[in-house]
């Protein structure tokens, strides 16, 4: 009888322990369509930020990338390719658009920059573009009370506020206040997404505002205009002469301008390369130490259309071309 009470006993031990199994398999299972929710989430932030780097247009030009700087795959910059190779009918016809301009202090510029240069998903853009954006925003003023963003209309401008307070909200629940010298509604410029979050003025407001189409002209033009550019710098350089011209347009692609003072270093010996340097203006002096005294020996001067650094394409360790120092 004894026997029997303990088999009973540990069946129902088996049984609770199998609740419990079953118990943890839900939560489990529940946890992991959180985490499916996250990563959907996720996701769509992704294709948020993407769209600040590469925004779309109706020729599906990209217009972020300018650069003089060619890299491996494994260390591409963080401003992405133009996707479609521009032509001189593209070129001409953004040449010829004419963009709104609105007269600002001094001091509203330079807070709209900084705003612009502070927000998470517009500070990577080019100066150039963000000055184009800084002229081409317009003044709006809000009341007390107004409500300037709805959560869930279909938005087309982004803002920067220059007086004022205003209080943001999901879903009924508070999320911050902002001040003077922050960018709201980016997303609507950036990505064809619905208002993801309510604004509404705490006071009386001064804001600067640009629409999407707006911003979007920006990003085509000096995306094209400055790959024409590159694509004219490849043909004058003599060793790029050869190639053909969808070769350099992909070359003109992965490009990415960047300016050095005079006596800065470039490359330093023995540092692990993963950039390919082309001049495109000014002179660098290239040096290496010398095993026996430790002191640097001057190798060569290198000048517009010459090139350093080669070797990094192919994932090397640079070893020879090492101290690389900035003359003019």
């Amino acid at each position: 009888m004894g026997t029997l009470r303990d088999l009973q006993y540990a069946l129902q031990e088996k049984i609770e322990e199998l609740r419990q199994r079953d118990a943890l398999i839900d939560e489990l299972e529940l946890e992991l369509d959180q985490k499916d929710e996250l990563i959907q989430r996720l996701q769509n932030e992704l294709d948020k930020y993407r769209s600040v780097i590469r925004p779309a247009t109706a020729q599906q030009v990209q217009a972020q990338q300018q650069s003089l700087v060619l890299q491996p795959d494994q260390h591409r910059s963080k401003r992405q390719a133009i996707s479609a190779e521009p032509t001189a009918c593209d070129i001409s016809a953004l040449s010829h658009v004419t963009l709104p301009f609105y007269p600002k202090s001094p001091e509203s510029k330079e807070l709209i920059k900084e705003a612009i240069l502070d927000n998470d998903f517009m500070k990577n853009l080019e100066l150039s573009q963000i000055q184009e954006i800084v002229d081409c925003m317009y003044p709006v003023d809000y009341g007390k009370d107004s409500c300037i963003i709805k959560e869930g209309d279909v938005g087309s401008l982004v803002f920067v506020m220059e007086e004022g307070k205003v209080e943001v909200t999901k879903e009924g629940m508070k999320l911050c206040t902002m001040g003077p010298g922050k960018v709201f509604g980016e997303l609507a410029i950036l990505y064809n997404c619905t208002r993801t979050a309510t604004v509404r003025t705490l006071t009386h407001v001064k804001l600067w505002a640009i629409d999407r189409q707006c911003f979007q002209t920006i990003m085509m033009r000096t995306g094209l205009i400055k790959h024409a550019e590159y694509m004219d710098f490849l043909k004058s350089v003599p060793t790029f002469q050869g190639l053909p011209e969808e070769t350099l347009s992909k070359l003109a692609d992965v490009m990415e301008e960047t300016h050095y003072e005079d006596g800065e270093y470039i490359i330093r010996q023995g540092a692990r390369g993963d950039t390919f340097f082309i001049i495109s203006k000014g002179k660098v002096n290239v040096t290496q130490e010398d095993s026996a005294n430790q002191e640097p020996v001057h190798l060569r001067e290198l000048t517009r259309g010459d090139w350093f650094g080669e070797r990094a394409l192919q994932g090397w360790t640079l070893t020879a071309s090492e101290y690389v120092n900035i003359l003019h």
